[in-house]
């Protein structure tokens, strides 16, 4: 069941027309067809004449994505589905104008995808948008071809031909094809490709992949609604058909044959059908041909039906298919006429329970709360007067079965003689189809021998005068001598007529003359005639020969000219190439260099960084010897003034033990510092391993630092860190020596400064131990000579000679530790001289890395200077071939002129002789007309005598054929006399097959009559009895339903005074909403004033704000 939608809607159409496709450009074919997206009209320009002008609801061209035509055409289709409504989208057009882009596109690419995956996409996810614990739903797929007016499931693997059916609807659908469930996207499109391949597809000239059949591709979607009753839920079933139609096409164009154009044929059928269906439609029509093929028998909900409807007329712009073009948007045109009445589509039972809900309401708003028990009690009285009245039918009813399995029986019985009958009509028809097919062969017969027959009499009438058939006639019979008109001719008179021209001819000729003088006056002139033309052929040859000897010389001179110029080129394109080689390797070496200095540079920078952060250490290990001089400057007094206290006192201070001074916090954070100190010195020689890694391959390496000791090995690896520093203040240039030398002088100042901080170090390290301990430790005697003179200079000083034992030192002791430091003092200057050399062979190894930059600055110099010689001797070079170029040029121009000279020799030499040569000709043209009027009587003769010879030869062929036509002309009609006997016989046993269905027809309606009366007296009764007891129930019905209807009429006026006093209170609530209105707008004009107010006093307050008086309030604010 359907519930109506409120009104009707045309079939919306939509035109989309594509670009020239490249095929079509290669064969140079015109756009004619213009789009105006502004109208939506179609314009098509005529070659001769005005252009066409198409209106539509809506137009495309290419530059419109399947995205926004699927959103502005296609997506309020998906969303009436949705909603419960039928939804058909189709495609239209010729061959290989995108139907099935439109349709389908390509599934891979999802930009690239056509209205049917965007559509099932689009109702899945609005389908989990909507559904809920109450609202369901359910999606099935089905997918149809209709193939040569055969519909074929293709989501089935047996394809075999179905049946169309019409349902209780008037609608029509194929039967027993699948409809699967999909739960998702993936799922549908998974079917979809499977019917997909087994659809028929074939290669014409306008499409490569050209559709052979219709396709129809179904989504049904049922909707489950449980609110208002869970256990029975409402059913609403709708439908979307994604139609691809396959194109209309001429066969001329597609070049189809075989089974293709058989295809093609049953293509233009449905499709015509179509349009007829259209066309009736459009006029109004009472019948419309529905039937008239599988294809408008499934549109016919979409076509004037109750379907929501859009149409894409698919149109290509060439000037080729200009008629196809013209005709889809003709077709599209009168579709857009049709008019389609969408209804929404419910289950019956849900329609039916729905409908009654909405009446129940009604009549409660009608009714109020009137009392329903009369209304109760009378229903049940009905229903038990029903019971009775089934319970008096059910006698009747056996009999009636009965009844009806006799007449089941006899209607089979009749079915299967109706099936004997159109098996006899079927064989009758094919009989009479033979039939046809042997009289036209035998009428094709019988014109073409018409035809031989007026051929044959119209050669005669050619050749042969009145006078010599005459004369023919003569020689005949006299039954046939008295045929004189030609149209009576049979084919002896020909044949007869035929001989006698020939015996006249022949006669003809013996008397003009004979063949022995048209030979010897044949051999005479061609004698002459060969005479002239060899001496004309000779004088011909010896002019050719001189020509050709001068053409040879100018060739071969040319050949030399060509040779030489392209010599030439060959050297040019050499020198070129060499050119281009020498400029690519200096590039490649300039890119080298810079790649090598770069990485230098990255390295020294990295050095500079280590060296920076070896400057910080220096300076705070000055600080350091700063605080310890201070300290043992302090210490020393100290000590210096407790010796002079008494005799051979202690050098400690007083009550303090010298050991455990030495012991204390403060002699464990010096030890702190040092061991640091120390650390850093094995940091710092570590990285200058790994810094000489890389800098062996330009020539320079930091010393060793275990081949140093102490501060003279930090000192130096700090002088050379330095050096290499310098490298890469500035890039290799011609002043890199001098601020490499430069930077080399206050590197080394700053490493005296430092290695004579790192001496005062040590030497006050040791004084502090000999005044503490009494002995040098090993790290404090290792660190240099320097050390040891400032102890030897501080005991001198300090320490007088009868103090000697004072501090546990003795004379041996001292002895010693000068010894030990003058060892000291040696090692140092082995030392100080190892630098000096390492200094010398860093300095080689500058000077050498500048000279090895000075040589290639030298060697960049020379290829440069190299380059500019080639470059230059390439311009003299190319200056020197196009003054030898301009010589040609000038040469070429003389021997040009020559050659003209001597071609107009060779023209008036030419023209002498072709003078002779057309007199020659003149006489030999005229020899040859008189020997080819000799040739031609020659060859007329000879030609009449072998159409003598052909014209016997077809008439016997005539003959032979005429005798073949005869035998088959009388098989033929043995073959139709057995045939209607056949038929004769086939109809008599049609006639007794009608006359024995008569027969059962009339037992048929007998027997129903008897039936029919023997009912109708039992229902008579039945009805007489049921009257008189509904009568005397209706009395009492009416007597309660009056009573009822004084009650109502109480209650009516009852509810009249409550609607009286409902619109007094509804007038009254309107001017209590008016009056609120007014206390609105008031309201609104009070916040309107007190924000103007208010913006005016903010507007004032800003201005005393800014005033010169308010310059700190402003502030503030």
């Amino acid at each position: 069941m359907v519930k109506a939608n409120s009104g009707a809607e045309n079939i919306r159409v939509v035109i989309r027309c594509r670009d020239i496709l490249p095929y079509e450009a290669e064969r140079g074919d015109k756009a004619l067809v213009r789009l105006d997206l502004a109208t939506n009209q179609v314009v098509v320009q005529h070659p001769i004449g005005d252009a066409d002008v198409f209106a539509f609801d809506a137009v495309y061209n290419n530059s419109f994505t399947q995205r926004d035509i699927f959103l502005q055409e296609v997506q309020p289709l998906a969303d009436a589905v949705l909603q419960g409504y039928n939804a058909t989208v189709f495609a239209y057009g010729q061959s290989g104008s995108g139907k099935t882009h439109t349709m389908t596109g390509k599934l891979s690419q999802r930009n690239m995808w056509g209205m049917m995956p965007q559509v099932v996409d689009y109702l899945f996810s609005e389908i989990k948008k909507l559904t809920s614990s109450t609202k369901t739903f359910k999606v099935k797929v089905s997918y149809v071809e209709l193939y040569n007016g055969k519909s074929r499931d293709l989501l089935s693997s047996k394809q075999v031909n179905l049946e169309i059916k019409q349902n209780t609807s008037k609608n029509f659908y194929v039967k027993g094809a699948e409809m699967p469930e999909v739960t998702s996207f993936e799922d549908a499109i998974k079917w979809f490709n499977a019917g997909t391949e087994r659809r028929q597809t074939a290669s014409t000239d306008l499409n490569d992949t050209s559709s052979r059949s219709h396709s129809l591709f179904t989504v049904q979607i049922e909707h489950f609604d449980f609110e208002n009753d869970p256990s029975s839920p409402i059913v609403m079933t709708s439908k979307i058909n994604v139609v691809d139609l396959a194109g209309s096409e001429k066969l001329s164009k597609t070049n189809a044959t075989g089974e293709t154009a058989k295809e093609g044929c049953n293509i233009n059928l449905s499709l015509s059908a179509l349009a007829t269906v259209i066309d009736t439609i459009v006029k109004g029509a009472k019948h419309i041909p529905y039937r008239g093929s599988p294809l408008t028998m499934l549109l016919k909900d979409s076509l004037g039906g109750n379907a929501k409807t859009v149409m894409f007329a698919n149109v290509g712009p060439s000037d080729k298919n200009l008629s196809e073009t013209i005709s889809t948007l003709r077709f599209a045109l009168r579709a857009k006429q049709i008019e389609n009445k969408p209804i929404k589509n419910m289950d019956p039972k849900d329609a039916r329970i729905q409908d009654l809900m909405e009446q129940i309401e009604e009549l409660k708003k009608r009714l109020g709360n009137v009392d329903l028990n009369v209304e109760d009690s009378l229903r049940q009285r009905i229903e038990e007067l029903e019971v009775e009245n089934s319970d008096l039918r059910g006698g009747s009813e056996k009999n009636s079965i009965e009844l009806e399995e006799r007449n089941r029986f006899l209607l089979a019985q009749i079915e299967e003689k109706e099936k004997e009958v159109v098996e006899r009509q079927h064989e009758i028809r094919k009989e009479m189809e033979r039939r046809e097919l042997v009289e036209s062969n035998l009428s094709n017969e019988s014109s073409r021998l018409r035809d031989l027959r007026l051929a044959n009499v119209n050669f005669l009438k050619r050749v042969c005068t009145d006078e010599q058939l005459e004369q023919i006639r003569m020689h005949m019979s006299p039954d046939k001598a008295a045929k004189k008109k030609s149209d009576e001719w049979d084919v002896k008179e020909i044949g007869f007529y035929l001989h006698g021209f020939a015996e006249q001819y022949e006669q003809w000729r013996k008397v003009t003359y004979t063949q022995e003088d048209m030979e010897k006056y044949a051999r005479r002139a061609m004698a002459e005639l060969e005479r002239q033309t060899q001496r004309q052929l000779n004088d011909a040859a010896h002019a050719k020969e001189d020509l050709q000897r001068q053409r040879d010389e100018e060739a071969a001179r040319r050949t030399a000219e060509q040779g030489a110029t392209s010599q030439l080129k060959v050297d040019l394109n050499a020198l070129r190439e060499e050119n281009v080689k020498l400029r690519e390797k200096i590039e490649r070496d300039q890119e080298k260099i810079k790649v090598k200095l770069a990485k230098a540079k990255d390295e020294i920078k990295a050095l500079q960084d280590q060296v920076e952060s070896a400057k910080s250490k220096v300076t705070e290990k000055e600080r350091e010897v700063k605080r310890l001089r201070l300290m043992l400057e302090e210490q020393g007094g100290a000590s210096i003034v407790s010796a002079a206290g008494g005799p051979r006192r202690s050098l400690s201070v007083p009550g303090q033990d010298p050991t455990e001074w030495g012991n204390g916090g403060e002699r464990a954070a010096i030890m702190r510092e040092l061991e640091a100190a120390r650390h850093a010195k094995s940091v710092l020689e570590n990285r200058i391993k790994e810094t000489n890694v890389s800098l062996r391959r330009f020539g320079i390496c930091i010393a060793d630092p275990q081949s140093l000791e102490g501060a003279e090995a930090t000192t130096a690896n700090e002088v050379q860190a330095f050096v290499l520093a310098a490298t890469e203040e500035e890039p290799v240039d011609g002043d890199v020596v001098a601020q490499l030398q430069q930077q080399l002088r206050t590197k080394q100042r700053l490493a005296e400064l430092m290695h004579q901080h790192q001496m005062r170090l040590n030497d006050m390290i040791c004084k502090y131990e000999l005044l503490k301990t009494g002995h040098v430790t090993a790290y404090s005697a290792a660190t240099g000579s320097a050390a040891a003179g400032a102890v030897s200079a501080g005991v001198a000083q300090g320490i007088p000679a009868d103090m000697n034992g004072i501090g546990g030192i003795d004379e041996a002791t001292a002895n010693q530790v000068r010894e030990l430091l003058q060892r000291k003092e040696d090692q140092m200057e082995a030392m100080r001289l190892e630098k000096d050399q390492a200094c010398d062979k860093l300095v080689k190894k500058l000077n050498k890395s500048e000279r090895k930059l000075r040589e290639l600055e030298s060697m960049l110099e020379e290829e440069r200077t190299q380059f500019t010689e080639e470059k230059a001797e390439m311009t003299k070079e190319v200056a020197e071939l196009q003054s030898y170029n301009q010589q040609l040029a000038l040469e070429l121009e003389n021997a040009r002129s020559q050659l003209e000279f001597v071609k107009a020799e060779m023209a008036s030499a030419v023209r002498a002789k072709e003078s002779e040569v057309d007199y020659y000709k003149t006489q030999v043209e005229e020899a040859n007309q008189r020997l080819d009027d000799i040739r031609n009587t020659a060859a007329e003769f000879e030609e009449q005598r072998k159409s003598y010879q052909r014209l016997q030869e077809q008439v016997a062929r005539t003959e032979d054929a005429l005798a073949i036509k005869n035998e088959e002309l009388e098989s033929n009609r043995q073959m139709v006399q057995w045939s209607n006997r056949q038929l004769e016989k086939e109809k008599q046993k049609n006639d007794e097959l009608e006359q024995a269905l008569q027969d059962k027809q009339l037992e048929l309606r007998q027997q129903e009559q008897n039936f029919h009366a023997e009912m109708a007296d039992r229902l008579n009764a039945l009805a007489a009895s049921n009257n008189r007891r509904l009568a005397e129930n209706a009395a009492q019905c009416e007597e309660r339903i009056n009573e009822e209807r004084m009650k109502e009429k109480a209650l009516q006026k009852k509810i009249k005074n409550a609607k009286t006093t409902a619109s007094k209170a509804a007038q009254r609530y309107d001017e209590m909403i008016l009056e609120n209105e007014a206390l609105l707008s008031k309201l609104e004009e009070l916040k309107v004033t007190s924000m103007k107010m208010y913006l005016e006093r903010q507007e004032s307050q800003r201005e005393q704000d800014y005033r010169p008086g308010n310059t700190i309030r402003s502030r503030g604010l």
